[in-house]
């Protein structure tokens, strides 16, 4: 699935990440560190997000807001957003 394409799943995603942002979780898609190579994302701090042997997560997982446990904690998490 291209989720580009895909309007409606689009809005239903941004719809959940505004859910889980207000709630006050801590969100990967929001890290400034993270990057993303083809349909994988990654830490450039260097930090594993996920469990796959290179330590990328799908990008699809990011863009429903599921949150790596690393970014949780993480002291380099940081945003486009002043604080």
């Amino acid at each position: 699935m291209n989720v580009w394409d895909e309007k409606e799943t689009l809005i239903k995603m941004e719809i959940y990440r505004d859910k889980v942002r207000s709630s006050g979780k801590r969100l990967t898609f929001d890290c400034m560190n993270l990057h993303c190579r083809g349909e994988r994302v990654f830490c450039i701090e260097g930090h594993l997000l996920g469990q796959a042997k290179d330590g990328s997560l799908a990008l699809v997982t990011v863009l429903r807001g599921v949150t790596s446990g690393t970014c949780l904690s993480c002291k380099e998490f940081t945003t486009d957003k002043e604080d």
